[in-house]
């Protein structure tokens, strides 16, 4: 898996976000409620450069939603260097970061920032306690007990409550898991 290839074919943050089309005004949204607090912003500063790999695609909502958080820690800490492949063009990298077999998205690739892009970890598609709201309603959907769209509902009200916090507190616990804090 030659990370660096695709890392330099990647979309810029600016080419990709011009191409949510309607769902521009959410992401921005979810961008301008989501606040770093001092201390956490401390310890994202304190996190060495890296390089950040997504995969996505411009409908999913649960991007609009945790993205706009990932570039506001990629600001802070201010070596970061994010960039973006769309999934469903890149269907050979998607298939080594499968969710319960499945291609969900976004799945964010923390690089490192040498000659090598070496993996150091991958996160995604969305933080444990919206993934719990899902896993909560699985069988539910399988059986037609509820729609799809109800309990994708259920998430995006967290999302809108929470404001990224459960996503930054999931983020800063996987930096300290590998010793990147």
């Amino acid at each position: 898996m030659d990370l660096k290839s695709y890392f330099e074919k990647a979309l810029t943050y600016e080419e990709y976000v011009a191409l949510l089309g309607e769902n521009l005004a959410l992401h921005q949204q979810h961008y301008k409620k989501f606040e770093i607090p001092g201390e956490e912003a401390k310890e994202i500063k304190r996190i060495k450069p890296l390089k950040i790999l997504v995969l996505t695609e411009p409908w999913c909502g649960d991007s609009l939603a945790i993205f706009p958080v990932v570039r506001k820690m990629s600001e802070t800490n201010g070596t970061w260097t994010v960039k973006v492949l769309l999934r469903d063009q890149n269907t050979e990298l998607m298939d080594q970061f499968l969710t319960r077999g499945g291609h969900a998205v976004p799945i964010f690739l923390f690089l490192s920032d040498d000659e090598d892009y070496s993996l150091v970890f991958s996160w995604g598609p969305r933080p444990t306690v919206t993934q719990d709201i899902f896993e909560k309603h699985r069988q539910q959907i399988k059986d037609g007990k509820i729609k799809k769209i109800e309990v994708i509902k259920k998430i995006r009200n967290f999302y809108a409550k929470d404001r990224g916090k459960a996503v930054l507190t999931e983020l800063l616990s996987t930096f300290k898991e590998f010793d990147l804090l």
